[in-house]
C-alpha cells in the first residue's frame, strides 16, 4: 500500500525517491541550506512534488555518518594544530629569553681586567716598588750637603716619580672597573686604600729629596719623610701585598720584582 504522505524537501535540497522515510537516525547533510522558517516537510502524496534545483547525491538508508566524523576530524585537527602553535610559541619564548639574559659577571673577569690594566698602568716603570726604596735609601745614606744636585739622589727622585704617578693611575683606573657581586669588596678596599698609602707616601719622600738638593729641606720634613718610610715597610706594603694576594693581583703588581 502507498503512503498517503511523501517528504516535501526545502529549496535546495535533492528530491528523495518515492515512498522514501529517513531512516532512525537520520540527519540532513550540513552542507544543504537551512529549511525556511515554518517549512512543512510531509505533505500528502497527491500534492506534486516540486523540480529538483540540481541531481543530488543518492538519499541514505542509514543515518547519515560521513558529516559528523568530518566535524569531529576538523575539531580534532584545530586541537592538533593549535597544540603545535602553543608549543612553537612556548620554545621560541624560552630561546628569546635564553639568549636575551645578560652573560653573568665574575670576579674572574674583573681579576682579567684588573691584571690588564695593572700590566698598562705599570708598564713604564723601570723598578720595583723595593728596588725604588732601595734606591731611596741608598741615596740617603750617601747625602751630599743640602743645597747640592747628587746624580745618585736625582735617579732616585726620578724613580720615585715614575712609581708615584703609576700608582695613582692604577688606583684611578681600578675604581673605574665595574665590580661583580661575587668578588671581596672589603679587600678590594683596603687594597685601594693602601695603594693610595703607598703613593702618597713615595710622593712625600720625592719630594723632600727635590727640596734637598735645593736647599728647602726643614728638618721636620725629613723627620716626617723617615717616619713615612718607615710605616711603609713596616705596614702599609705588607698589607697592600697581602690584599693583592686575595684579589689575585699579585702577579702583575711591583712588589720584590721590577715591573718593566
Amino acid at each position: 500500500m502507498q503512503s498517503r504522505w511523501r517528504f516535501n524537501p526545502p529549496p535546495g535540497w535533492p528530491v528523495p525517491p518515492q515512498g522514501w522515510v529517513p531512516p532512525a537516525g537520520w540527519s540532513p547533510d550540513p552542507s544543504w541550506p537551512p529549511a525556511p522558517a515554518g517549512w512543512v516537510f510531509w505533505v500528502a502524496a497527491t500534492v506534486t512534488p516540486p523540480v529538483p534545483m540540481a541531481p543530488g547525491p543518492v538519499w541514505p538508508t542509514q543515518p547519515h555518518e560521513p558529516a559528523v566524523s568530518t566535524r569531529s576530524g576538523l575539531a580534532t585537527a584545530a586541537k592538533i594544530a593549535a597544540g603545535v602553535l602553543s608549543l612553537i610559541l612556548t620554545i621560541a619564548a624560552t630561546w628569546i629569553a635564553f639568549i636575551g639574559l645578560p652573560e653573568r659577571y665574575t670576579a674572574e673577569q674583573w681579576r682579567e681586567r684588573a691584571v690588564a690594566t695593572c700590566q698598562r698602568d705599570f708598564a713604564d716603570v723601570r723598578l720595583s716598588l723595593n728596588g725604588v726604596l732601595l734606591k731611596v735609601a741608598q741615596a740617603m745614606a750617601a747625602m751630599p750637603p743640602p743645597g747640592q744636585v747628587d746624580a745618585g739622589m736625582t735617579d732616585a727622585t726620578t724613580s720615585v716619580g715614575e712609581l708615584a704617578r703609576a700608582f695613582r693611575r692604577f688606583s684611578a683606573d681600578l675604581r673605574e672597573i665595574k665590580v661583580p657581586g661575587d668578588l671581596a669588596r672589603a679587600d678590594l678596599d683596603l687594597f685601594l686604600t693602601s695603594t693610595e698609602e703607598i703613593a702618597t707616601g713615595i710622593e712625600q719622600v720625592g719630594d723632600l729629596m727635590v727640596n734637598y738638593q735645593l736647599g728647602k729641606a726643614t728638618p721636620e720634613q725629613m723627620e716626617a719623610a723617615m717616619t713615612t718610610l718607615t710605616a711603609l715597610s713596616g705596614d702599609t706594603i705588607p698589607q697592600w701585598q697581602q690584599h693583592a694576594d686575595r684579589l689575585g693581583l699579585s702577579r702583575c703588581l711591583p712588589g720584590a720584582t721590577a715591573a718593566g
